[in-house]
This record gives C-alpha cells, sequence and structure tokens, in this order.
C-alpha cells in the first residue's frame, strides 16, 4: 500500500450541485511518473554532460501522441467535450503564470475536477461501496447519502424549507433585495404559520448568507489507487475495510450531529475563492491551517503512505486510531473461531504470553491522550518480558478480559507485540527475516548497553537451536536485556516444542501385527510397502478402538500416578499445543512432562518437533 496510494479525494454535493472540494497532496505522483524520474536521473548520472540538451530519445512504440489518443482518457474527451482535458496544453501556450496555475488548480490526473466531482456523486442512494478503474487507476470510497430531514435537524425552521431550497435553486442569479415575489412570501409565511418575529428577522437578514451555505446532500471520500494489478483486490479490500468504512462513518456522525463535513467544505470552498492566490503551494497551506478536515485527511494520507497508525481526533471529538494492518501469519489458525474476522490474522493472546513493548514507555505514555484508561497507563508502566499476563491480574487489581482488552489496543497501535516469557532456557534462532544491512548498528548498540557480549557471536550461537544456560551464567541479566533488544527488533524468533505421539503401523490401520505382517508379504500395495513402520496417532476424540487400546496396554504397568498424568495430557499430543502452553494449561513442572516424554521415548513412539 506504501507505493499505491496516489491521493485522497472530497467531494459533495448540495443544492448548488456537486463541488470537487479537496484533494491532498497537492501534486499526486503516479508510479510510472516516480519511474520516469528514475531514469532520468540514472541517465544524468551515466551519461552527464555528454546528453545534449537537444538530443532525442526515441520511445519504441512510436510516437507519443499516438499513444495518448489510444488512451482511455482520450475516449472520455470525445463522450465529454464539455471537459476540457486539453487544457493544460492550451495553458502551455498562455504566457502567463496565473492561468498555468489555474489550470493545475482544476485538473488532476489529467481530469478536469468538474468532471471528477459529476463522476464520484452516484445518483443510487443504496450504493455502499463505490469503485472505478480507469486506466490503472482504481478510485475507492463509500458515499453517504444524507436525508433532507437530517440536514433540517440543527435548529432549521421547519415551516422554511420550501422557500430555502428556492433561495438555494436561484443561487446567485436571484437579486433577494429586489425579489418582490420571495419578500411576499417572507410575509406570508410569517403571517400564515405564526413564525416568531425574530425567526423571520433572521431568516430576511440571512438571505445573502444563506446563498452562500452550502446545504450538504451527499460527500464522498474518494482513495485514489495503483496497485499491482494482481494486488488491486487485496489491496482496495484493506483500505476499504479498514480505512474507509471507519472513517466515513465518523464523519457522517459529526456531520449529522454538527454539520461538520458542510462547515468545513465551506471553509476550504471559501479559502479558495477568497484567498487571493492561485498559487498551488500557498493555497494548500493555508488551507490546512485553517481546515481540521484537511488536516485529518493529509494525517491519514500520511499515514497509509508510511504504513503506520494514524491516530486521528476528528472535529476534537472522535478519536480513531486507523492502520492497514500488517500481513502475518495467523497463530492457532486451527483453533480461532475467529478465520474470517476483521482481526483474524492478529496473534491469539493467551495468558502465558506477555507483551514486549515495541517503544520505551515514556514516549508511548507520551503519545495517549490525557482521558487515556488508567489501567493502561500503569500497565505500559509495569510490563516487563518475563512476567506473564496472567501475572499482572493481581498487580493492577483487575481481570485477565481487561488485561487482553488492554494489549490488544497496545498491539493494534503497534505499541506492543506478543512473545512468550523470555527465558535463558528459551530456544532462539536469527529470524528469516531479519535485517542484517543493519548489523553496524545492532553491533554498536551492543558495544554500548551490552559490553560483555559479543552479537555476531550470540547471532552464530543461534544457528544451531540450543539454550544457552551454561554459555551466559554470568551475565544472565544482561543476557535477557540482550534477548529483548534482539525480539524487539525481529532479529531473532523463538522457537517452541511441539509433541507428537506414534502409535505402530498396523494399529492405526486396525490390524493385529500378525494380520499386518501377513498383508505386507502378500500384497503389492505402496499401503503396506511403507518404509515407516510407524504412524502419527488419531486426536483422541476421533481416535480408532485399536488405537485406544494400544495406549492403555502402553501405560498399564506404570504407576497409577503417571498414568492419570498420561490420560490428562494426552489431549495435547497431536502438534498443535507448545510445551509452554501445556505447562501453563496444565500448572505443571517441566520435570513433570519430562516423565510422559522419557517414557515414550524410550520406544521411539513420541516425536518432539520445534
Amino acid at each position: 500500500m506504501v507505493n499505491s496510494l496516489l491521493a485522497i479525494l472530497l467531494v459533495i454535493n448540495s443544492s448548488r450541485g456537486s463541488h470537487f472540494v479537496f484533494h491532498y497532496p497537492k501534486v499526486p505522483q503516479r508510479r510510472d511518473e516516480i519511474e520516469q524520474v528514475r531514469r532520468e536521473s540514472d541517465l544524468d548520472e551515466e551519461f552527464g554532460d555528454d546528453l545534449l540538451e537537444n538530443d532525442v530519445i526515441t520511445w519504441p512504440y512510436g510516437p507519443t501522441e499516438d499513444f495518448d489518443n489510444r488512451s482511455f482518457r482520450s475516449r472520455l474527451e470525445e463522450d465529454n467535450e464539455e471537459y476540457d482535458f486539453n487544457s493544460k496544453k492550451q495553458a502551455n501556450n498562455n504566457t502567463g503564470n496565473d492561468e498555468i496555475e489555474r489550470n493545475e488548480m482544476n485538473q488532476l490526473f489529467g481530469f478536469e475536477t468538474r468532471l471528477l466531482a459529476d463522476i464520484f456523486c452516484p445518483r443510487h442512494k443504496g450504493l455502499a461501496k463505490f469503485q472505478l478503474s480507469i486506466d490503472d487507476l482504481t478510485f475507492v470510497g463509500q458515499p453517504v447519502f444524507l436525508k433532507t430531514a437530517d440536514t433540517n435537524k440543527r435548529g432549521t425552521y421547519s415551516g422554511d424549507r420550501d422557500l430555502r431550497k428556492k433561495i438555494d435553486d436561484n443561487d446567485n442569479s436571484t437579486d433577494l433585495d429586489n425579489n418582490e415575489e420571495l419578500q411576499e412570501q417572507l410575509s406570508d409565511a410569517q403571517n400564515e404559520e405564526q413564525i416568531p418575529p425574530s425567526v423571520a428577522s433572521d431568516i430576511t437578514s440571512s438571505t445573502h448568507s444563506m446563498q452562500q451555505h452550502l446545504h450538504v446532500t451527499f460527500f464522498h471520500l474518494v482513495f485514489v489507487l495503483e496497485p499491482p494489478e494482481l494486488e488491486l483486490c487485496r489491496q482496495v479490500d484493506d483500505i476499504y475495510n479498514n480505512i474507509i468504512t471507519k472513517l466515513t462513518a465518523a464523519l457522517r456522525y459529526e456531520q449529522l450531529r454538527c454539520d461538520y463535513v458542510g462547515k468545513e467544505t465551506e471553509l476550504i470552498l471559501s479559502l479558495r475563492e477568497n484567498s487571493g492566490t492561485s498559487n498551488l503551494d500557498e493555497l494548500m497551506e493555508i488551507t490546512l491551517e485553517k481546515s481540521s478536515l484537511a488536516r485529518t485527511i493529509r494525517k491519514v494520507y500520511d499515514a497509509i503512505s508510511n504504513d503506520c497508525v494514524a491516530h486521528i481526533l476528528i472535529n476534537d471529538y472522535i478519536d480513531l486510531s486507523l492502520q492497514i494492518p500488517p500481513l502475518v501469519p495467523t497463530i492457532n489458525t486451527h483453533d480461532n473461531d475467529i478465520i474470517g474476522h476483521e482481526y483474524a490474522h492478529y496473534p491469539v493472546i493467551a495468558p502465558y504470553h506477555t507483551l514486549l513493548l515495541l517503544e520505551d514507555p515514556e514516549e508511548i505514555l507520551k503519545n495517549m491522550p490525557l482521558d487515556a484508561n488508567p489501567t493502561l497507563v500503569q500497565l505500559v508502566q509495569i510490563l516487563t518480558p518475563t512476567q506473564r499476563l496472567a501475572d499482572l491480574c493481581t498487580v493492577l487489581d483487575c481481570s485477565l478480559a481487561q488485561i487482553f482488552r488492554l494489549a490488544a489496543h497496545l498491539i493494534y497501535w503497534r505499541k506492543a507485540k506478543i512473545i512468550d516469557v523470555i527465558g535463558v532456557r528459551n530456544l532462539y534462532v536469527v529470524s528469516p527475516t531479519a535485517d542484517m544491512n543493519s548489523l553496524p548498528t545492532y553491533i554498536e548498540y551492543f558495544k554500548q548497553h551490552f559490553p560483555a557480549l559479543d552479537l555476531v557471536k550470540i547471532l552464530d550461537s543461534f544457528s544451531v537451536p540450543k539454550p544457552q544456560v551454561n554459555s551466559i551464567k554470568e551475565h544472565r541479566t544482561m543476557y535477557l536485556e540482550a534477548i529483548t533488544y534482539l525480539l524487539r527488533n525481529d532479529l531473532v524468533v523463538q522457537l517452541h516444542a511441539y509433541i507428537l505421539v506414534m502409535v505402530p503401523r498396523y494399529i492405526k490401520m486396525g490390524f493385529t501385527q500378525a494380520e499386518y505382517e501377513e498383508k505386507l508379504r502378500n500384497s503389492g500395495d505402496s499401503e503396506f510397502n511403507s518404509s515407516y513402520d510407524t504412524a502419527i496417532i488419531s486426536p483422541v476424540e476421533k481416535a480408532s478402538d485399536s488405537e485406544r487400546d494400544w495406549l492403555n496396554n502402553f501405560v498399564a504397568n506404570h504407576p497409577k500416578e503417571t498414568v492419570s498424568l498420561f490420560e490428562r495430557l494426552i489431549k495435547y499430543f497431536n502438534g498443535k499445543h507448545h510445551v509452554d502452553e501445556i505447562l501453563f494449561r496444565e500448572s505443571l513442572k517441566p520435570r513433570d512432562l519430562s516423565k510422559i516424554i522419557t517414557l515414550f521415548s524410550k520406544d521411539q513412539y513420541i516425536i518432539v518437533l520445534c
């Protein structure tokens, strides 16, 4: 998405027609334009002064004029002669800089803004999602149709609706001071409907201002994308579901509550008409300074372009955090009941997890609102990667469910990530996505903060997954701090041990050992000629009678405590629950689990996978 979002546009419809209100950035740069700048830069570096000003570089696919004439935009031009797509060429023939600026102000992506305003104001009121592709551009939005009653909720006297509509319809062509018909209607309305004199006076005195006031009946925030063809659907869905629907819902709420979009639109259009400048840079600067809605659009654009979270406060009333979530593998997808849900790709939080802050606590607290949840503030202050979330309930005096909700907020804001409690017995390996180009920076950091440890040697030791208990006895605390730093910067990842119980192959197939050997001798079927003598046992709830009998016989001659523990743990031996999870769920010590593992390992009926 970083290179695909080109611009955000705001279009409205009012009683005076459709309006192209605002767009950010000032001059959107398309992918081919960026490529062209890069190629020109490469040519300058390669040829330097050898490439003279009058030299010609031939386009290999024929004249560029022919290419333009074949484009979709030229076909639109033929069907919409009232819109001048060649106005920029005409402006180039004009010697006035003001005329050039004016044409640039009224064009975007080569289209007249008047045409874009008409395109993005669809007539179908049942439309929920708007998506339009023109050449390699894709426009995505969620149109908001406002009922007439909604626009008149905010203290507008109901008896003068028809009159106001007539005033708006006459627009600037109506001379209200000299229009006797309108003055008579004002008087009649006061007499017939008994409008209070003060209201009638306000209506009369504000007729000029009503000409300028926009009664917004529709607004549309449009995001312009230029994604690669194979990523079009995914990127459109990502930005629509995570950004557009939430931002549009907030703006709609504020519009119905206090006419926020209408007032901001009036302000922006007024600045454009009365700022006294035709310079795009100056106009954009003035608009961003005066309009909170324009600043909100800029903040959302910058956040999406830089792949970070946009924390915005709409009209000093609605607080939103918007982002396109990073693509990460789903944890425990086999047991995840929220697959397909908006948050399905986020990791599942468990009591034995902890949170690793990705920034200093002071920095996180500084960016929190003044009315932030006190428990959240306290959580950020006391979080350590060596303490489980379940252990924080007594410290914070709150439920585990509340801690989960607070942790989910920090994860969504990209202020923290889920890890297992850091320990010297954990297995760590170098992350396959580690940024080794920044290794010199990490080495320098280690020299300053962990002088007794060598980063290169630590990473080398992680090439083979084994605990580092013996090698770091003297610097245990510093080692844990170093691991915290490596995890925070995605240089290492933790490996987990998953347990699988194997049974003899003939048991899995439902035969006795004699029957299986007989089949093996007489059958040429590949099913019986497998080189493996064991197979993974079926899940406990789906295990066959022969598998159950084999398990019971296997532990029959062991102490009662061992049999009882085995029956408790066998449901976890399916390769889906790692050792740390098993120990937490069953409140076991590692040595208790080791007894069961050792029991099966003697006959090679258990496999531990990392």
